[in-house]
């Protein structure tokens, strides 16, 4: 006998619990037409099973959508060079993972080394105006020393004038070269900007840094090319979270709940996980080309395994609601293609009941009939008593 939809690691399971099983128990069968199977402690404790009581209760409807990774609009920074020059490498790729201060891209910086002549002029300039300004107040402070003998009143005051107009030129020096100054450390050192990594006073390379850690969404520059500051280089975007983007037709928007939790399936090598999401916006206008409305959540993305571009199944729970039992996923297995419950009807006897089911929602499933509240299933360890159900009946089969 055969399960086609077991999976390897099922099958594996399913072997250790007949094994367990035959060293325990025999399966019996009730003589009612539901089928019941017989478990004993020691088994049930190795599988693991739980036993709940089955409440009432509704179940709101997922709809199954096609969901697409965005990264989030507020979250891309577009990287532009402070100075004009020519690139001199570029370090980095579309697709490739960076972290805060990182070097993208490096360049000959014209402008830079503009900015640092006029440093050296200013600076210069600030000495010979110190040098006159010192020179100015000597001249005034002897001449006022012998104002009324050897000086006269009149020339004390020139010298006074002198030494004020001096003093105002340092001043003058001075901000010119702490403009500079900022101009350098704030403009050519920044969050996307260094100039570090010189070797020397002329040298002329910049390096474009990332300003946080983020993924390189593109890169619009090569090698050689002449660059300004108003030159896009490249776009990073933060990827610590993104969007979830799903285009549906207007009356299953209609029905979407804005600020409800989505679930999206990630599939990998080891299985697949169940990833929640707020959703955060819920269009009012259909697309005039597609006719579809876009509904967008906002989901975590720490580890970054998330990438723009990726199509994902995802569903996006609505306002429709069905009323039952609701039961965990686990607690309903398929035997033959057949939806069923295991109810516990005495310590150690449990009888395998079809059901059938409404919708399934965040973990859960809401039984519509075949299944009544208060009764005692077994909501975890179901594929045990499925493989047990298998042996007894290849068993009768002999």
């Amino acid at each position: 006998m055969t399960i086609s939809s077991a999976s390897m690691k099922d099958w594996k399971y399913l072997l250790c619990v007949m094994i367990i099983f035959r060293f325990t128990e025999s399966p019996a069968r009730a003589a009612d037409s539901a089928p019941t199977v017989v478990m004993g402690e020691a088994a049930q404790k190795n599988s693991a099973l739980v036993i709940s009581i089955a409440r009432s209760g509704t179940l709101a409807k997922n709809l199954d959508a096609m969901g697409t990774v965005t990264a989030e609009a507020g979250h891309v920074v577009r990287i532009h060079p402070a100075g004009s020059g020519k690139v001199l490498n570029v370090a980095v790729v579309p697709g490739q993972h960076v972290h805060k201060g990182e070097t993208l891209l490096t360049y000959q910086d014209h402008s830079l080394h503009l900015v640092r002549l006029e440093m050296t002029r200013a600076q210069a300039a600030l000495a010979t105006a110190y040098a006159a300004s010192q020179n100015a107040s000597s001249a005034y402070h002897r001449g006022y020393e012998l104002e009324g003998t050897t000086v006269a009143a009149g020339e004390t005051r020139r010298r006074l004038a002198i030494f004020q107009a001096a003093k105002d030129d340092v001043i003058a020096r001075q901000a010119d070269v702490d403009t500079l100054k900022h101009q350098l450390e704030e403009e050519y050192n920044s969050v996307t900007e260094s100039d570090k990594a010189q070797t020397g006073p002329l040298d002329e390379t910049s390096s474009i840094i990332a300003p946080t850690t983020a993924e390189v969404q593109s890169v619009f520059v090569g090698v050689a090319d002449d660059i300004s500051p108003a030159t896009e280089l490249m776009g990073l975007t933060d990827m610590s979270s993104v969007w979830i983007v799903s285009d549906i037709l207007p009356q299953d928007a209609a029905q979407v709940i804005q600020g409800g939790e989505q679930t999206t399936e990630l599939t990998s090598d080891t299985g697949t996980t169940l990833l929640k999401s707020k959703i955060t916006s819920v269009g009012s206008m259909a697309d005039p080309v597609t006719g579809l409305v876009r509904v967008i959540s906002t989901a975590p993305n720490p580890d970054g395994s998330l990438h723009p571009g990726m199509f994902l199944n995802t569903h996006l729970p609505t306002r429709e609601k069905t009323a039952g039992i609701i039961v965990p996923e686990n607690a309903v297995t398929e035997i033959n293609g057949v939806s069923t419950v295991f109810v516990s009807v005495s310590p150690n006897r449990f009888r395998a009941q079809d059901v059938h089911v409404g919708v399934t929602g965040n973990g859960q499933k809401v039984i519509t009939s075949g299944l009544s509240a208060g009764e005692r299933i077994v909501t975890q360890g179901a594929f045990a008593l499925k493989a047990v159900m298998l042996v007894s009946d290849m068993n009768d089969g002999d």
